[in-house]
């Protein structure tokens, strides 16, 4: 029988082979590429679970049994939202109660808050604990591939370069578009991704992209501000020589589907967004570890 209990900083590296071990069970049955356990993977699993155990102690869980980690839930709260950042179950744990006991631990962090976000794997089980758990399901698709930039809109000079110096900026864009900041989380993505910003009289926004290639987060004001902000991040990756991967993109995002498939990314579905409290933003892309 499992227990469910806060994180501590002796729980980490247990929780980081949970979600390594979840991971890549999930990669394996749904046939995509198996991540290699790199020591930079590794790093960066430790990092994210000492960011939550830092700035949301209370929303950082762990499942035991017999003194062993076998499950982790991080959940986040920023001003008015609350996101669930992370679920995991260790594989030959799972379909056992510990990954309702969780989430439900998860939820008791959401009290007070008026909108909340999950950003679900594909796994029917998951699905079903979200959707029976007051949240509305939003189909959502993703595109990965080596952009066409001949294909791709001309810029005209609106997009440059970003870095944690524009936190607050980032932050004011982030109220205006999702309802709350992201507050540390930007200080900790500008330290890992390249950041991307636009500011002038026809909108505003800014992207985070990740060395792999990967769209960290996107958020405007206006559709064509976060079409050039995508368009700079693909450009980036291009010049790079790393694939474009544009996640979480649901039907209030058609800007992002048209540019997708504009630059021929291979466009597919993939797991769907859960909302609470209001519908997914338009000119949002959320970061699958803040949201």
């Amino acid at each position: 029988m499992s227990a469910v209990r806060l994180m501590t900083e002796a729980d980490v590296e247990g929780a980081a082979r949970v979600q390594a071990a979840s991971f890549r069970d999930l990669d394996k049955r749904e046939g995509l590429p198996v991540t290699e356990m790199t020591d930079a993977v590794w790093q960066r699993l430790f990092g994210r679970l000492r960011h939550f155990l830092t700035n949301d102690p209370a929303g950082s869980w762990v499942a035991t049994e017999d003194d062993r980690v076998i499950g982790c839930a991080l959940a986040l709260r920023r001003e008015s939202l609350w996101g669930l950042s992370l679920l995991v179950v260790d594989p030959a744990s799972q379909s056992a109660g510990a990954g309702r006991k969780l989430l439900d631990a998860s939820l008791t962090y959401a009290e007070g808050c008026r909108h909340a976000v999950i950003l679900s794997s594909s796994d029917p089980r998951a699905m079903r604990s979200y959707a029976t758990s007051g949240f509305a399901l939003h189909p959502q698709v993703h595109g990965v591939g080596t952009p066409d930039r001949a294909s791709l809109p001309a810029l005209h000079g609106r997009v440059r370069d970003g870095s944690a110096d524009d936190a607050t900026f980032a932050d004011d864009i982030d109220r205006a578009v999702r309802g709350a900041a992201h507050g540390p989380d930007h200080l900790r993505m500008a330290t890992d991704c390249p950041m991307f910003v636009i500011d002038d009289v026809d909108g505003r926004g800014y992207a985070y992209l990740r060395p792999d290639g990967e769209v960290a987060t996107l958020a405007a004001t206006d559709d064509e501000s976060a079409t050039a902000l995508l368009w700079r991040c693909l450009a980036h990756a291009d010049e790079t020589g790393v694939a474009a991967t544009v996640e979480h993109v649901n039907a209030a995002q058609q800007w992002a589907i048209t540019l997708s498939y504009r630059a021929r990314l291979k466009v597919a579905p993939s797991g769907p967004v859960f909302w609470r409290g209001r519908t997914p933003p338009p000119s949002y892309l959320p970061s699958g570890v803040y949201l």
